[in-house]
């Protein structure tokens, strides 16, 4: 297809390349890279979009991979799901569900796809838990050559881990294997803190949750402390509408496009909000997806940062 714009979820940045393909099959992917190498041009693969960064931008070509979203294979007695390089998480999590499995942890967002998710680091939570590369066990991938290589521990290990973290830069990926788990549900405790409270004492809120993370609201010391960790509860979910949506979305998100004229309100709409939002104790219990992910509402600049522990 021409005159296709990219446009990542956050609409932070933008590309325009020359051709852009959603290809159905192995066999589609290998005429894509033939017509790259006869024009010289470079190959990009995208997913869902989601990265903060404008790592998939290309004036060249563009792959995006949804239409290979399948589940190829579900092997319950090893608890791996062998799926298709496009399956978005969100769909992939229900189908586990399904074979009473789930992934051992996730990201926020669920509108991913698979290979993305590994080619990007993608992370969440929890001490003993790595990034959502460590559950790939086994991958197919194409080089820019068009050879098929299967990789895993065993078979072309230092492709294997390189490609677990590709930044597509590493030919396409067709496949990957996930080790997964039983599925499980998951009871989230929410509460307000202090950053000072917290920061003096991270080591022990890592070892009191298994999946452990709090947010800070800037210009406050306001913190939310979120635990989420295993249970056997029936799912239980108090939501509201109103809160969630018609404030802690809409009138949030106007609020805040105004402070990008009056930058001193920001302090006060933080402050209000916390109390507003996150000021109290709340508990959920659901299935591990439903806790692991959840809307990220509006656009938003993103960025990861790495701290030493």
């Amino acid at each position: 297809m021409e005159g296709y714009q990219f446009q990542n979820w956050a609409l932070t940045y933008s590309s325009n390349p020359e051709l852009y393909f959603q290809p159905t099959s192995i066999e589609e992917v290998r005429q894509i890279l033939e017509l790259a190498r006869q024009r010289g041009k470079k190959v990009k693969v995208v997913g869902g979009g989601h990265s903060p960064s404008d790592i998939a931008c290309t004036e060249d070509f563009m792959i995006r991979m949804d239409k290979m979203n399948k589940v190829l294979e579900v092997d319950k007695k090893k608890r791996q799901a062998t799926v298709e390089a496009g399956i978005f998480l969100c769909d992939l999590n229900e189908e586990l569900a399904r074979h009473g499995l789930a992934m051992s942890n996730l990201g926020a967002v669920a509108e991913v796809a698979a290979a993305g998710v590994i080619g990007t680091g993608t992370h969440n939570t929890g001490i003993e838990h790595g990034i959502l590369p460590t559950q790939v066990v086994a991958l197919t991938l194409m080089t820019a050559g068009g050879e098929i290589l299967k990789c895993s521990d065993s078979l072309n290990e230092e492709i294997f881990q390189a490609a677990r973290l590709h930044l597509g830069s590493l030919g396409v990926i067709l496949d990957l294997t996930i080790q997964c788990v039983p599925a499980f549900r998951l009871h989230e405790l929410q509460f307000p803190s202090t950053l000072t409270e917290v920061l003096d004492n991270l080591d022990f809120h890592m070892k009191k949750s298994e999946y452990f993370r709090f947010l800070w609201f800037p210009h406050t010391e306001n913190v939310r402390v979120i635990y989420q960790d295993r249970t056997d509860k029936p799912v239980q979910n108090t939501s509201s509408w109103f809160w969630g949506y018609a404030v802690g979305y809409h009138l949030l998100e106007f609020l805040l496009w105004v402070s990008t004229f009056l930058p001193r309100m920001v302090p006060w709409i933080n402050q209000i909000f916390f109390s507003l939002l996150s000021s109290g104790r709340d508990e959920r219990v659901d299935c591990s997806h439903r806790i692991f992910t959840y809307e990220c509402l509006f656009k938003q600049h993103v960025q990861d940062w790495a701290v030493p522990m």
